[in-house]
């Protein structure tokens, strides 16, 4: 086997995992469309006191949001990314636990998880998820951000390691135990990858396919394949559906405000 042969195993700190990121961010109105939203949902808290971001990485996405925030406390265990996330929002209160450990010193308005649960045991996503709103305050909102289980990329990713991220399984089990306490909302938010070329479209796959680690990397061809037959659109170029799974979750009797309104009936193609 050559490293032509089969996809690349990517190192998610190394140098061409960030270039294929970036070709990705390139090609997609995914973080526009987030950032939008999620902006309809700052906009409309009572309070915005405290910003809570459980797995915030970089501090890209906290960045964006701790301005309409008094106070920001950004939650992130590994070592590297904590350290550019001081760089990048040195005012922060910055903490290197993981969420089940971490003690944030006040509650939270927004308490957001983008994108984490990939990397946490999905029997342990309930513990993650109620220790989450544990953090919110009275009037704040608690928001889990997650592919959709059958989004483009989610399909692919199925296909060549027969696994899905069953976020919704998660909100079902939540409500179940905590029903008289919080209401529940799940919410759609559309995105897609549209890039002009196969060879392009391919780096865009080859990263997603790196969202976890990788025992048994698929063929190249086997994935320029599955490319042709499910993202080529017709007149020329690929299009990728990367829709995201908002999970919502606020004390009964504070309504959900416009930015909310959405639920997952209103699904695109």
């Amino acid at each position: 086997m050559t490293d032509q042969e089969h996809i690349r195993i990517f190192d998610s700190q190394g140098e061409a995992y960030k270039q294929a990121f970036q070709i990705f961010l390139n090609h997609t109105d995914q973080k526009q469309n987030a950032k939008r939203w999620l902006q309809q949902i700052v906009d409309d808290l009572p309070v915005r006191q405290v910003f809570i971001d459980a797995g915030a990485g970089n501090g890209e996405v906290t960045r964006a949001f701790a301005p309409a925030f008094d106070r920001t406390i950004a939650i992130e265990p590994n070592t590297y990314l904590l350290s550019q996330l001081r760089q990048a929002l040195p005012t922060a209160e910055a903490i290197g636990e993981p969420i089940l450990s971490a003690k944030p010193s006040t509650l939270g308005d927004l308490v957001l998880s983008s994108h984490t649960f990939y990397y946490i045991p999905t029997e342990e996503w309930l513990a993650h998820l109620e220790r989450l709103v544990s953090w919110m305050s009275p009037t704040g909102i608690t928001i889990i951000v997650l592919q959709h289980r059958e989004s483009g990329c989610m399909n692919m990713f199925h296909h060549f390691f027969s696994h899905r991220f069953e976020l919704r399984r998660t909100a079902d089990q939540f409500l179940a135990k905590h029903r008289n306490r919080y209401e529940v909302i799940t919410t759609l938010n559309p995105a897609h990858v549209d890039t002009p070329d196969l060879s392009t479209t391919y780096a865009v796959a080859e990263f997603m396919l790196n969202l976890l680690s990788i025992e048994h990397a698929p063929r190249r061809k086997d994935v320029e394949t599955y490319i042709q037959t499910h993202f080529a659109i017709p007149g020329g170029g690929y299009r990728i559906p990367v829709h995201q799974d908002f999970l919502l979750i606020r004390a009964k009797g504070h309504a959900f405000g416009k930015g909310e309104s959405l639920t997952e009936a209103d699904t695109v193609g």
